[in-house]
């Protein structure tokens, strides 16, 4: 069931506090005015918007009907300059294996995205399915992304501030990240978050990446993601799997290593 704009006030203390922690008095602004953001954006793009979608902690997410009766999702990404990223990525790929980008608006972070139907995780996707996302996705870098080796620092010293990671085993996958910066490939434009989570199955064109994180680097980081797997069962025979596609098995690994430090 569809509900008025007006009712877009209710935001969950969790994740109030969330964003308030990292990102202040901007953070605390935001919130404020995500009813107005909504109630704008509804009017610019003439959609309903229903129901608030399970998302992360650093966008809202509501299921949204089109003026001509088709289903979207709005997204509308706190205040970081990640959502400008994510994008900037969606219309580099053009729905090619990732989520249809219908509109955007960079100011805001705000992106209108095509519901996938029917929009379910794979039980397990296939080396063979992964390998082609990932050949769809892995373009040529875009100007202004973050790099791989920023945001791999930048979540391990996360990782190492939330006690996730000893500091043994921050600084171990520090060095290994500078080890892996000396002789890179060629840069490609990366997911960033490439997991089974991020996968949905799409009628229309089979499995598609949802939510990225993107940056530009070594594309074994995404592979690596793909074969980490949240630390389920099967790695060994993943990392096998993926580098029939091209992939530097030695690199993926080592990604893969790193991921499990600061995942």
């Amino acid at each position: 069931m569809m509900v008025p704009v007006s009712t877009l006030v209710n935001v969950e203390p969790g994740f109030r506090a969330f964003v308030a922690r990292m990102f202040g008095e901007e953070g605390r602004a935001w919130i404020a005015d995500l009813p107005t953001t909504h109630a704008e954006l509804a009017n610019r793009w003439q959609l309903e918007l229903g129901p608030e979608l399970p998302g992360g902690l650093l966008s809202r997410v509501r299921e949204a009907r089109r003026a001509d009766g088709s289903a979207a999702i709005l997204k509308i990404g706190a205040p970081w300059p990640r959502a400008r990223d994510e994008i900037a990525a969606l219309r580099a790929w053009g729905g090619n294996k990732a989520t249809e980008l219908l509109d955007a608006d960079d100011a805001l972070g705000a992106l209108l995205l095509e519901r996938i139907q029917p929009g379910t995780h794979p039980a397990s996707a296939s080396a063979d399915e992964v390998g082609a996302i990932l050949g769809a996705l892995h373009i040529p870098p875009l100007a202004d992304v973050e790099t791989l080796g920023e945001l791999a620092r930048r979540r391990i010293a996360r990782a190492l501030d939330q006690g996730r990671a000893s500091s043994s085993k921050a600084e171990w996958a520090l060095a290994r990240v500078a080890y892996l910066e000396r002789d890179p490939p060629q840069a490609v434009l990366l997911h960033g978050d490439f997991d089974e989570r991020n996968l949905l199955v799409c009628a229309r064109r089979g499995l598609c990446a949802i939510d990225p994180l993107p940056c530009t680097g070594d594309p074994a980081y995404d592979a690596a993601y793909w074969v980490h797997g949240n630390r389920r069962p099967g790695r060994r025979a993943r990392l096998d799997a993926i580098a029939a596609f091209g992939f530097d098995q030695a690199r993926v690994r080592d990604w893969a290593a790193i991921i499990g430090v600061h995942r």
